[in-house]
């Protein structure tokens, strides 16, 4: 019992307190941008389905939800488009509505790193609990743009490349998402995914001082 309640204590509340804003902002926009990708391409099953909101209880999956905080792997609820719908060719359609996601996510770790400009210059007051949200954001946002890139299918970046590959091979890129699942689990576990990913952190850092003039 004591083990339980000295693990309780060690929990960094105040840590919490600023990544579930962060989190769900995240993860709300990013799916947000998605449905509107896919209606802007004139596909409006995200508008039937209510998906074209700002309200994150319309994105949460609640156990992806409840893996991301335990384990720092989640997921939101996907935004289902009809590419049959779209008025441009369908695998570049996906891509675009895709590219969507990890580009709303750099979108809202350029105004972060804005926010946190504002308050180290003196624009914004200084507040120390501002200024941890915004950092919060910048670094959730990152991660997210990064992590979804990648070329594993659920993920953005499988349906980036489907669009480049033949349609066989698209094909069978698809009809084997659950074993893709499987090794992004485990290469997530194993830390082999954390690998792939601290490049292209890294990147998306650059491209974000680059747009904060």
């Amino acid at each position: 019992m004591d083990a339980i309640f000295s693990s309780f204590a060690a929990i960094n509340w105040l840590e919490i307190l600023f990544a579930v804003p962060a989190l769900m902002i995240a993860l709300t926009f990013h799916e947000f941008c998605h449905g509107l990708a896919a209606t802007a391409l004139g596909d409006n099953t995200p508008r039937l389905q209510g998906r074209l909101t700002l309200n994150p209880l319309r994105h949460m999956d609640a156990a992806g939800t409840v893996m991301l905080f335990l384990f720092k792997f989640g997921w939101a609820k996907p935004v289902q488009v009809n590419p049959l719908r779209f008025r441009v060719n369908r695998k570049l359609g996906m891509a675009i509505v895709a590219l969507a996601g990890p580009l709303s996510n750099i979108v809202l770790a350029v105004l972060a790193a804005y926010g946190m400009n504002f308050i180290d210059s003196g624009v914004i007051p200084y507040n120390p609990y501002f200024y941890s949200f915004f950092y919060m954001l910048l670094v959730y946002n990152v991660c997210f743009a990064a992590f979804n890139i990648l070329p594993f299918p659920p993920l953005d970046g499988s349906k980036v490349v489907a669009a480049i590959l033949t349609a066989s091979w698209a094909d069978i890129m698809y009809r084997n998402t659950q074993l893709f699942m499987l090794l992004l689990v485990l290469f997530t576990v194993t830390g082999f995914v954390g690998q792939l990913m601290a490049p292209i952190v890294g990147w998306c850092y650059y491209l974000v001082n680059l747009l904060v003039i």
